[in-house]
């Protein structure tokens, strides 16, 4: 086994100009409870010696788009790139975000908190780099817009805010359900991501 990996990156910045008050200190908090230690997983030598590395690289066989949580501490916006997000119910609608418990994100967000996630589009993966803590030279400064006292990430492909309703123990990470409050979207492409590097969509021959 090799050392224990590093919390991901993520970003504090201010709002400037904005009155942020913040719920009280464990309003709602949900108690995650131990769970029994589980069988390791079955992968094949040749992934390599390290069950982590082998898992993750199998799980990045599955492509998603790429988001920014957001939450907002004060006159402080605070949030992390992440991919692990889903829509989960259209009635009543509801969407669920997975956050690494060793991240000050996870620390921050409680039952009756509310976060945004704005999905990234393919111009974008310079603010993905910024917002995952990866010094980029020239990357685009962020700018946020608020909706229901919540910083979203301008420009982005889609936007949603979302109340938690719900949070749950997930291992080493934390899922929170969110009931979704407000949802916007534009046309455009959307910023992928696949065995750990960014893709984007290409168009597809059309159909004879």
């Amino acid at each position: 086994m090799g050392e224990r990996p590093t919390p991901p990156s993520e970003f504090d910045l201010p709002l400037s100009g904005t009155a942020v008050w913040a719920g009280p200190d464990g309003l709602g908090d949900s108690s995650f409870d131990d769970v029994p230690i589980a069988p390791a997983v079955e992968l094949p030598p040749e992934l390599g010696d390290d069950p982590r590395i082998a898992l993750r690289r199998t799980l990045g066989m599955f492509a998603t788009g790429v988001t920014v949580i957001t939450t907002r501490e004060r006159d402080q916006v605070h949030g992390m790139t992440a991919n692990a997000f889903m829509s989960v119910s259209l009635e009543p609608p509801l969407v669920l975000i997975s956050v690494d418990r060793r991240t000050r994100m996870c620390a921050l967000l409680h039952e009756g908190r509310t976060y945004g996630v704005s999905v990234l589009c393919d111009s974008q993966s310079g603010l993905s780099d910024r917002f995952a803590g990866r010094a980029v030279e020239n990357a685009p400064q962020p700018r946020f817009e608020v909706v229901h006292d919540t910083p979203l990430v301008e420009g982005a492909l889609a936007h949603f805010v979302a109340t938690i309703t719900r949070s749950y123990w997930g291992g080493d990470h934390s899922l929170f359900l969110g009931r979704v409050e407000y949802a916007r979207y534009r046309e455009g492409t959307p910023l992928l991501f696949h065995g750990g590097r960014y893709e984007r969509l290409t168009p597809s021959a059309p159909a004879r």
